[in-house]
């Protein structure tokens, strides 16, 4: 039985996750930001799955203090980690700028996620090997990274903002699986597929109808995660891209050394994190 922390189970991919790793038997920790909603998916999960040990953590990834707390929280009671799912994500039609002073999506999407990864470490260090997967979006290979746009876009798109968040999510992905090698975790990132969930509430009622006919089920969409969340640590990849169950192309920043370095040194500036973790 693995230890497994998913982010963002209340609708969705996520949802699916979670009650699939229950199935399998796996002790699941449920990081949220809707506490009551958490809770029904819990019962829901726990009544489908017969399995008790899944759990729940309070998590707003637009908030730094709520993930220094969440992981505080899980450190606390779990000695360790063996697969950390950074699932949740969201996408803003409007422009906002978070109490830490970053825009939404760039926050929610990617640098939220990196800081969980990384206050999570000594849990993923005592399983490994271990694994952290991050869910991005085919979406970042459409990203042009503004590193003035972090803290607000001069003028904002909901869609480039969206396709930025996701190519800095994916590139840090990349240069964590770098820095994490010798410590036996494996970092990978993957594109779910076009899947119907919450996101869709973004467009208008027209765009939805004729987006639903492409977009794929959440059940579909969990494939890729639990794929990964089920392959032998030993022989876990590290710093790919999966789209499909398959290795996917990337963004050509994602291969770019230099471009990576210079993302993840901001990163860690903005969180006050050491820069080097090997």
């Amino acid at each position: 039985m693995k230890t497994i922390l998913v982010t963002g189970t209340t609708s969705g991919i996520g949802t699916v996750t979670a009650l699939e790793l229950a199935r399998a038997g796996h002790h699941v920790v449920m990081a949220n930001r809707n506490r009551e909603r958490s809770e029904m998916v819990r019962d829901k999960i726990i009544e489908a799955t017969a399995n008790t040990n899944v759990n729940i953590i309070d998590l707003d990834l637009a908030s730094r203090k709520s993930i220094e707390d969440c992981a505080k929280t899980f450190l606390e009671v779990y000695p360790s980690l063996d697969i950390l799912i950074n699932n949740a994500g969201l996408m803003s039609n409007e422009q906002v700028i978070t109490a830490d002073g970053f825009e939404l999506q760039f926050a929610v999407n990617a640098l939220s996620p990196f800081q969980l990864t990384l206050e999570l470490l000594p849990a993923l260090e005592a399983a490994a090997p271990s694994q952290v997967i991050f869910v991005t979006s085919l979406m970042h290979r459409f990203g042009k990274l503004d590193f003035d746009s972090f803290k607000g876009w001069n003028k904002y798109s909901s869609s480039g903002s969206y396709s930025q968040s996701k190519l800095v999510m994916t590139m840090l992905a990349c240069e964590l699986a770098k820095q994490l090698r010798s410590r036996d975790i494996s970092v990978n990132s993957l594109h779910p597929g076009a899947v119907n969930t919450g996101i869709l509430h973004n467009y208008s009622a027209l765009s939805q109808f004729f987006l639903k006919l492409f977009f794929t089920s959440p059940e579909k969409g969990a494939k890729t995660s639990l794929l990964l969340a089920g392959m032998n640590p030993e022989a876990m990849p590290t710093g790919e891209y999966f789209d499909g169950g398959k290795k996917g192309k990337t963004h050509r920043l994602t291969t770019d050394n230099s471009a990576r370095e210079k993302l993840w040194n901001a990163c860690c500036e903005y969180l006050g994190k050491t820069a080097y973790l090997g």
